[in-house]
């Protein structure tokens, strides 16, 4: 299948880049962002939420798209359609975000840029099949420029921009103050900690106002919890198994920090904010997932990072056979992830459709 192709030979690239081909790779990484913005753009019938947007664009004068959809996104539709029917221009302008401010950042800010990249495509698919939300996740990745420079107006605007496009983009504002943060080995365990706490107490509290007769109140906790199955990728579990098995290699991760990587956490500024930000996503996404799998969506913008921090764990070894095997570990996992992304919507990602071949017949999600 080519998303597992495409995967495979970003994955070779990363292994030839850690044994000594990286300053060769620099000087080509612009093209596999340049591929991934090809197939992002020229798809058609492709990926969730299609329907809903080829709506928005073909009716965009209808008041009720304004009010469903964030202003931002909405006037880059009404920009296009004013001069042209051409939903694809749309794509154009949203992959040309996503793939330019991607590109500057894992080239300004990674260690390991292929690694990055082969990180970034196994746990979001290199965002070719694109929604809002992947937008705005971009415009909040390109703000850590200002994180790190420690200039609040510029991040803060980055910030309302993505806003723009997803509400819950303003969520992120924290991560600014987080950033400079040093945590004890102590705090970052008992944050991991009181967040498995609250978690269970929000489950069994909303489980609990849900048997009980208080009304409204009881209904919305009863629709709380049902909408958490429900936007759940994996339907046979509850949102607290969800939560559960989510988080397993998120603590693993943790606590391998806590034990290996602590000295580097103290000594490297970026590492320290990198991981600081990403704490705060797996403390959001341990606390929310049994409430609503959907709103601990809401912790991609931290966890986000991920593909920016794990290259350190592999550069940290002196020997090339230690590098490798890190490699090897982090390779096969986010194979994983990519093969469980794929698998939920399979039927929306392959066969791959074109501006080219719009008659072959699809799964329209």
């Amino acid at each position: 299948m080519y998303i597992y192709l495409i995967y495979i030979l970003i994955a070779l690239l990363a292994f030839f880049e850690i044994n000594g081909g990286s300053a060769l790779l620099r000087k080509i990484l612009f093209v596999p962002f340049f591929i991934l913005f090809v197939l992002a753009s020229i798809r058609w019938e492709r990926g969730t939420d299609w329907q809903s947007y080829i709506n928005l664009f073909e009716n965009v004068d209808n008041v009720f798209y304004l009010l469903a959809f964030e202003p931002g996104f909405y006037y880059l539709n009404y920009f296009v359609a004013s001069f042209s029917d051409n939903y694809t221009i749309v794509l154009i302008l949203q992959a040309i975000i996503i793939y330019g401010l991607h590109f500057h950042i894992i080239k300004k800010y990674s260690i390991s840029p292929f690694v990055s990249l082969m990180i970034w495509f196994g746990f979001y698919m290199g965002s070719i099949f694109f929604v809002r939300f992947n937008v705005a996740l971009a415009i909040t990745l390109f703000s850590f420029i200002f994180i790190a420079e420690r200039k609040f107006w510029k991040f803060l605007l980055c910030v309302l921009i993505a806003f723009s496009f997803h509400r819950s983009a303003i969520l992120f504002i924290p991560a600014y103050f987080i950033y400079n943060k040093t945590f004890t080995r102590k705090q970052l365990l008992l944050g991991m900690t009181v967040s498995f706490f609250l978690s269970a107490i929000f489950g069994i509290g909303l489980n609990f106002l849900g048997m009980i007769n208080l009304g409204i109140i009881s209904e919305k906790a009863i629709a709380y919890a049902e909408a958490g199955s429900e936007y759940a990728e994996d339907t046979t579990r509850s949102a607290f198994q969800i939560m559960l098995i989510g988080s397993s290699y998120r603590v693993l991760l943790l606590l391998l920090i806590v034990g290996f990587y602590y000295d580097l956490y103290k000594e490297n500024v970026t590492f320290r904010g990198l991981l600081n930000i990403y704490f705060v996503g797996m403390c959001l996404f341990i606390i929310v997932t049994p409430v609503s799998v959907s709103v601990a969506r809401m912790s991609q913008y931290y966890e986000y990072f991920q593909f920016l921090m794990i290259p350190y764990f592999i550069l940290r070894f002196e020997y090339r056979s230690n590098r490798n095997l890190v490699l090897l570990c982090i390779m096969l996992f986010y194979l994983m992830r990519l093969k469980s992304n794929v698998s939920f919507y399979e039927d929306l990602y392959v066969p791959y459709k074109t501006i080219f071949n719009k008659e072959l017949p699809v799964e329209i999600g």
